[in-house]
């Protein structure tokens, strides 16, 4: 359905550019260069930069994406009679590309973590989905986005800010969202996504960075509470 093709875009592009920071982060582990990085830089510029740089590859990632999707319509017969059947609310696109940018910084920071206490990438992969999950929820339940995207479930996920960053967008296509929940959304995935944030630089240290130490609920709890 164009629901879960919605969700399906945001899921997707939003957890291939984070899979890409946890993969960058760990084989810089695993091939020494974090050591030599560490040298000239501190630990939590290193996290700052990697996110903010494949954050603006992930915009223009999507944006080539629906350039493309675009240009392949407009070469069909059926694109303008779909077009005229199909309307976006006002102020839809700045809407999607906060949600996704915030979206994306939270996922960032929490995969980012992960890569930082895995040894090695196969180990931090095994993570990957538990981390995810959160994500996930608005594909199983895409139907309700179209059903009832004013029911308590809709409304739920789309304000709950593990899972906001997709359901809202596509209850902003399906159903008139009053703007106080956008905005009272929008800023608590925001703070959610800087208080990952912090933890994820808090995490971001040398010592961590240069261990070889199996990553576990308890290692994770003993590196984020151990001082500096």
């Amino acid at each position: 359905t164009k629901t879960s093709a919605k969700l399906f875009i945001f899921f997707l592009v939003i957890t291939s550019r984070s899979g890409f920071l946890l993969t960058s982060v760990t084989k810089e582990k695993e091939n020494r260069m974090a050591e030599t990085l560490l040298v000239s830089i501190q630990p939590k510029e290193l996290m700052s930069g990697k996110i903010i740089g494949l954050g603006i590859v992930a915009l223009i990632q999507m944006s080539v994406w629906l350039g493309g999707a675009v240009f392949a319509l407009n070469r069909s017969s059926q694109f303008l009679t779909v077009a005229s059947n199909f309307t976006l609310p006002p102020g839809f696109l700045l809407w999607a590309i906060l949600f996704f940018i915030l979206g994306y910084f939270l996922y960032g920071a929490i995969l980012g973590a992960i890569g930082v206490l895995a040894p090695n990438a196969r180990e931090g992969g095994q993570f990957t989905f538990i981390a995810i999950l959160p994500l996930l929820i608005p594909l199983w339940f895409n139907y309700i986005f179209t059903d009832s995207p004013d029911g308590f479930l809709s409304i739920f996920l789309s304000m709950f800010p593990m899972t906001a960053p997709s359901s809202m967008v596509t209850r902003l296509t399906t159903g008139n969202v009053p703007m106080w929940q956008l905005i009272l959304s929008l800023i608590g995935l925001a703070a959610t996504a800087y208080l990952f944030i912090l933890i994820s630089s808090r995490l971001f240290r040398a010592d961590n960075l240069l261990s070889s130490e199996s990553l576990s609920l308890q290692r994770i709890l003993q590196a984020y509470l151990k001082r500096d």
